[in-house]
């Protein structure tokens, strides 16, 4: 693919989050905050007219491209959008120019660590952390529709479903339609769970920032603390059920408008034992209400990182890992996905039988579909990329001067794109404790994150190779 080529769906991008600061600054004039309007029009002109020019000077070019080549047009894209975004922190007066890079990167990674808490901010930013992670959910699900799709074309741990059909020649031919399929869910989806947060009491400011934070799996609140403190128990509710959403495959809702059976998929089978899991050791922790750890071992598994009653995890540990863990492929949580997961355990159970018997065939299978050797080799480079960039990251926190519990913590969230668990392993401690250098860090760890590590380190790659 062209340099051109490249640059015109980074240039719909830029223009598309361009409308996005625009509805940003609409929505500052409507709560109050005139004021902070002209923030986001700095914001909005600084990507959208670029990008309008750019899509105007290739207007007819035909676009295609490899799978490696929309991961490097990933990588590109997650490394420079959210440098618009940091803009209105950074004018507002309340961040320094670092820090409100980190919170852009944050948010639009779906991260959601933060710096300052929802009540020392305008209401203004407060929804514009919300719809940068909104925007990055939407920008995640189609990532694995237009890219991941393509990379495991041959691997049965993404499901097969008309949303998600893609030719692994060029991944952008079907990438108009299921933009809007995709979107058109994400919408729908997001209105209902709005509608239904403002039913059971919420005003519209607050049920519109917990929604977008529960679906894109970001952990954004209104509020700091703890949901049942502010929110009560029925909306504590609605939010477990929607970030379950967002730790759903997109595809399972658009495939089951056709058929119901497609919500025998294994990843909720995955997804329902890993939360109980993590629900039992909450329990065992602290052996009290049942029904609020399953809650917070959603909250833990989706990666939003909401808690119920406790501003402190009951078993800090299994939520760090149960994240790293993560959600259903194509969906807006991180991890590696449960689904990856899932083949290597089917994978140690056919070593265990040829164990038992030497002559015996056990080929490993998934939805009903045959594993060879170099997939299941795939997902293996996928948990071990991800473990390397663990390592590495906690090592260099230390040496800048973090304390190891920390580095561990900070960058396990960080890659896990869960960044409210961190705040829950100690009393006392946020992301504001750490230093300037090593919230840096964490920027390239929250985007490797995003992109699932190994397909963000082929992209780097490529661009070696290139060069």
């Amino acid at each position: 693919m062209g340099t051109s080529a490249l640059l015109r769906p980074l240039a719909g991008l830029w223009s598309l989050f361009g409308t996005l600061a625009l509805l940003a600054a609409l929505f500052s004039f409507s709560l109050g905050e005139g004021h902070l309007a002209g923030l986001f029009m700095a914001s909005a002109l600084l990507s959208g007219v670029p990008g309008l020019m750019i899509l105007t000077a290739t207007r007819g070019m035909r676009v295609s491209a490899s799978a490696v080549d929309a991961v490097l047009l990933a990588l590109i894209a997650w490394s420079t959008t959210p440098a618009f975004a940091a803009l209105p922190f950074y004018l507002s007066g309340y961040f320094s120019q670092s820090d409100a890079f980190f919170e852009a990167y944050s948010a639009v990674t779906t991260t959601g660590a933060v710096l300052l808490p929802a009540e020392e901010l305008p209401r203004s930013l407060v929804l514009w952390r919300a719809l940068l992670s909104w925007m990055g959910g939407y920008a995640t699900l189609m990532l694995a529709a237009a890219i991941f799709a393509a990379l495991d074309k041959d691997l049965p741990a993404i499901r097969r479903s008309s949303l998600l059909t893609i030719r692994p020649d060029n991944v952008f031919s079907h990438l108009r339609l299921a933009a809007q399929r995709i979107g058109l869910l994400y919408v729908v989806i997001t209105a209902i769970a709005g509608i239904a947060i403002m039913m059971a009491g919420e005003s519209l400011f607050d049920a519109s920032i917990l929604a977008m934070g529960a679906i894109s799996t970001g952990g954004y609140a209104p509020f700091s603390g703890p949901l049942l403190g502010s929110l009560g128990p029925v909306v504590t509710f609605l939010m477990a059920l929607t970030c379950l959403i967002g730790a759903l495959n997109i595809s399972l809702f658009w495939d089951a408008l056709r058929d119901r059976s497609a919500f025998r998929d294994p990843d909720l089978a995955g997804l329902a034992a890993l939360v109980a899991g993590v629900g039992l050791l909450f329990y065992i922790s602290e052996p009290e209400n049942p029904l609020r750890h399953a809650a917070d071992a959603l909250f833990v598994v989706s990666t939003a990182g909401y808690t119920t009653a406790s501003e402190l995890s009951a078993a800090p540990l299994a939520a760090l890992f149960a994240a790293l863990i993560g959600g259903a492929a194509a969906s807006t949580t991180g991890g590696v996905k449960i689904s990856r997961i899932l083949m290597l355990w089917k994978r140690m159970g056919t070593e265990l039988a040829v164990l038992a018997d030497p002559s015996s065939v056990a080929p490993v299978t998934f939805r009903d579909r045959a594993a060879p050797d170099r997939s299941l080799l795939s997902v293996w480079s996928y948990v071990l990329a991800f473990a390397a960039v663990l390592g590495f990251g906690t090592i260099v926190l230390a040496i800048a001067g973090t304390a190891f519990e920390q580095s561990f913590g900070a960058v396990a969230a960080a890659l896990a794109n869960a960044g409210p668990l961190y705040i829950t392993m100690q009393e006392d401690q946020n992301w504001s404790d750490l230093s300037e250098a090593a919230r840096t860090w964490l920027i390239p760890v929250m985007i490797l994150g995003r992109l699932e590590v190994l397909a963000a380190l082929t992209a780097i790659a490529a661009l070696v190779m290139r060069r």
